[in-house]
């Protein structure tokens, strides 16, 4: 039996876990949901939904292009399925993208590709997804400030939270792109596992870092491809702010972009550094808030927030269930590309 026949009934059961998952937190959301929609302008929901796909298909190339320059031969195609359905459990889920990055993993390791050429562009392209939150939050936070009604216990909590996030994934950046300081963490990494653990695992590190250093390396060689994804990202994250400002249209409401970016960055790291499912129900209440500091009605902000959640969360969902299912099929062989 292949390996990539063994993983095949352990990705299924992953997969399948996923779905159900996704499926209690929509549950939950039902009556918000059904609020929502009663009170919508349903045409105004149409660009909020074009924003949405424009979005996804931003972070599917992404993810397909920085899979391709790390050296995973496959196809685009499935490339850009394997980003979209995992970028859907990424953001649904929000447990600072361990899902999606799970995931990820299975769905390419079922097509013989080896851990060491998985994780790496997993890691760069989660890392790489997360500078954009980077530029958001100092912008959002000072603008937050600025506002007299936030208390000042308030104000002190979001500015440490904000700042360990942003400490965090400017030294994971850091770790990817500068060889030694990541060789010495791999080393000292290595060393605590042994010590707890007492398995060797200097060689499979290694491998990760050879992996890493390859990727980057070609990134960096061809600075057409960096251009490339730091505009899909761009794009990206125009495109979600679009959406929500849609949503808040469909609402009757007009915010402008300096509040609409402000309660987007500050909400988004809530249910980040949450570790709650989706960011469920902190997500909400901290935008709702936020919005609702910066003037706009308490209840105008948390109808949006949750139609921003159905529009952009729950509908990539159900259109991700069919692509599951060529994602798994059992064939004598999973094509590759040179």
């Amino acid at each position: 039996m292949s390996k990539r026949q063994n993983i095949r009934p352990i990705t299924i059961i992953i997969v399948a876990l996923f779905i159900i998952a996704g499926g209690i937190i929509i549950a939950l959301d039902w009556k918000e949901m059904s609020n929502v929609f009663s009170q919508a302008n349903w045409l105004l929901l149409l660009p909020a939904l074009f924003f949405t796909a424009i979005s996804y298909l931003c972070l599917s190339v992404s993810f397909s292009v920085s899979f391709r320059a790390f050296g995973v031969n496959l196809q685009y195609k499935e490339l850009m399925q394997i980003g979209f359905v995992s970028n859907v459990v990424t953001y649904l889920f929000n447990v600072g993208g361990i899902t999606g990055v799970t995931l990820q993993f299975m769905l390419v390791k079922m097509r013989d590709v080896s851990s060491k050429d998985i994780l790496a562009p997993s890691i760069f392209q989660l890392l790489f997804e997360s500078l954009a939150l980077v530029i958001l939050l100092p912008f959002g936070l000072f603008s937050i400030m600025l506002n007299q009604q936030m208390s000042s216990r308030a104000t002190v909590g979001l500015g440490i939270a904000t700042g360990i996030l942003t400490i965090l994934i400017i030294a994971g950046c850091f770790l990817v792109f500068f060889s030694p300081a990541r060789a010495w963490f791999l080393k000292l990494l290595a060393r605590i596992v042994h010590f707890f653990s007492h398995k060797n695992v200097h060689a499979a590190l290694n491998d990760f870092d050879n992996a890493m250093s390859h990727g980057t390396t070609v990134i960096a060689n061809r600075p057409s491809i960096l251009i490339f994804l730091i505009g899909l990202t761009l794009f990206d994250w125009v495109s979600a702010l679009a959406s929500l400002w849609f949503c808040f249209f469909a609402l009757g409401k007009l915010v402008g972009i300096s509040t609409l970016i402000t309660g987007f960055s500050l909400g988004i790291t809530a249910g980040f550094i949450s570790f709650i499912p989706g960011g469920l129900g902190i997500q909400e209440a901290s935008m709702a808030g936020i919005y609702s500091v910066l003037g706009i009605p308490l209840s105008a902000a948390i109808l949006a927030t949750i139609l921003f959640r159905i529009v952009y969360y729950f509908v990539p969902f159900f259109i991700s269930l069919p692509i599951y299912q060529r994602l798994l099929r059992n064939k004598s062989e999973i094509s590759h590309t040179n």
